[in-house]
């Protein structure tokens, strides 16, 4: 899933030629039709034929010159889904509010082929419970965490409506938030229409100075995991990181690198032994790491990826990689908040939230 997030970013640094198509707004009906992978074996009792529907709303204008002027074809959209898991008693279903970004692959005058990244947050009706539904080995709570991927083709078929053809894949879990925290994968195809909206000419705006072109930034987050179904001991992480970030050929895009330090008290804990958590001193309870990442600025909101590789980790309880993926929402005069995934390859560790500051580097005389 991370692969395909990482195969996410690099195309859309290939959509950066002018906006020329006649810009639209309108829904879209989606059906997912698919198939829940058991990616555990102790998850075969879950694997099931499953179905999607989504209602969209959708565009190919954000009402933004950064954005309109500057990628080719993009497209955009915000909405709902339902999936049924197939299997009524253990798996249940879902529901879920997502935002979503297509990247545009290629466009001739009656096709377009793009690659779609959402994420959202859904509810899950039939968690993991030890005294009601033992079976469900995938997720223990019912708010959990969206990502999808989607391959779309579109297809005008008229002047107001468009085919919709597609693959993907779409995966729901807590981030280790409650316990078991498996995840729930699901390949799926895409098979839907959209209709147009009659419109008038749409008009964009200059967005607000929300933040340096090229500065620094400070960022303070906060996380809450749980390590072991049985032990339901909670673990409070907090999270630190102070980055350099580079706008990208004056484009809404940015680099950005430096160290993040976390303090996690899972790296000395014991399973059912809470004398392990007395006395800890700082350096068996401390993360440093450096990384780097890239940040696409959709207006206010930014979709952002980081690689991070720990410089000291008090044991190997952990892998040296993590991957961290999210959102920030950017306040003006350089303040935001940001939600995060991390994760250790396919491991996901916890998902962190936080808040922070944008500067301007005093280093740097020309911004």
């Amino acid at each position: 899933m991370f692969k395909r997030n990482i195969l996410f970013i690099v195309i859309f640094k290939s959509v950066t030629s002018s906006y020329a198509q006649e810009a639209f707004k309108g829904f879209s009906v989606n059906l997912f039709p698919g198939f829940l992978i058991a990616h555990r074996e102790y998850m075969a009792n879950m694997e099931a034929h499953t179905i999607g529907f989504e209602l969209n709303y959708v565009s190919n204008h954000s009402g933004w010159n950064s954005i309109d002027q500057k990628y080719k074809h993009l497209r955009w959209g915000v909405g709902a889904s339902y999936f049924n898991l197939g299997n009524r008693e253990t798996n249940g279903s879902v529901i879920d509010a997502s935002l979503n970004v297509e990247a545009n692959l290629k466009k001739r005058a009656k096709f377009q082929s793009t690659l779609r990244f959402g994420s959202g947050i859904g509810f899950l009706t039939k968690p993991y419970n030890f005294d009601l539904n033992r079976k469900n080995k995938a997720i223990g709570s019912r708010l959990n965490g969206k990502m999808q991927i989607i391959y779309n083709t579109y297809h005008t078929i008229s002047p107001k409506h468009q085919l919709v053809l597609g693959i993907g894949v779409t995966h729901y879990s807590n981030g280790n938030f409650k316990r078991p925290n498996l995840g729930i994968n699901m390949a799926h195809l895409s098979v839907g229409i959209i209709q147009h909206f009659n419109t008038p000419q749409f008009k964009s705006k200059d967005l607000p100075s929300l933040f340096p072109k090229n500065g620094l930034e400070v960022m303070f987050a906060y996380a809450n995991k749980q390590i072991a179904v049985a032990d339901i001991r909670r673990f409070n992480i907090y999270a630190a990181s102070f980055l350099a970030y580079y706008q990208h050929k004056n484009k809404p895009r940015a680099w950005r690198f430096g160290p993040e330090f976390f303090i996690d008290k899972t790296y000395p804990y014991e399973k059912f032994n809470p004398n392990s958590l007395k006395n800890n001193q700082l350096h068996e309870i401390t993360e440093v790491a450096v990384k780097v990442g890239h940040e696409f600025q959709f207006g206010r909101i930014a979709i952002v990826t980081d690689l991070g590789t720990y410089v000291y980790r008090p044991n190997e309880y952990k892998k040296r990689v993590y991957f961290a993926i999210g959102f920030n929402y950017h306040f003006n005069k350089g303040i935001f908040v940001q939600s995060r995934l991390k994760s250790h390859m396919a491991v996901a560790d916890y998902f962190y939230w936080g808040a922070g500051y944008r500067f301007k580097n005093p280093l740097n005389k020309n911004d």
